[in-house]
């Protein structure tokens, strides 16, 4: 799996009263995390039919490619951020792609 590309989905529902300043700290991460050298894609999508949903599709060149993202400092102060706004737990899930 160390070299194996890592497609990460990752969905975070929000309080309602938070959902533009969720909506900004996600933003905040895509372009720092779109230049690490191991991301080959990062988006983040909002539900259509229910705005407190976020949801991220990622996908690292490996492993330690996303553990670098991890340990990214924008990274880190957004996982703090998300303690505050998440309306529940994050979910993420780790993917390899099999077709």
């Amino acid at each position: 799996m160390n070299d194996e590309k890592i497609v990460l989905m990752a969905r975070l529902k929000v309080k309602g009263e938070m959902v533009e300043e969720a909506k900004q700290a996600a933003l905040s991460l895509v372009e720092p995390s779109r230049a690490e050298a191991g991301c080959l894609n990062y988006d983040v999508h909002q539900a259509i039919d229910d705005e407190t949903v976020f949801v991220w599709h990622e996908t690292w060149a490996n492993k330690a490619a996303l553990d670098e993202h991890f340990a990214m400092p924008y990274f880190t102060d957004f996982f703090a951020k998300v303690q505050e706004i998440a309306a529940e737990p994050p979910q993420i899930t780790l993917t390899k792609k099999i077709s």
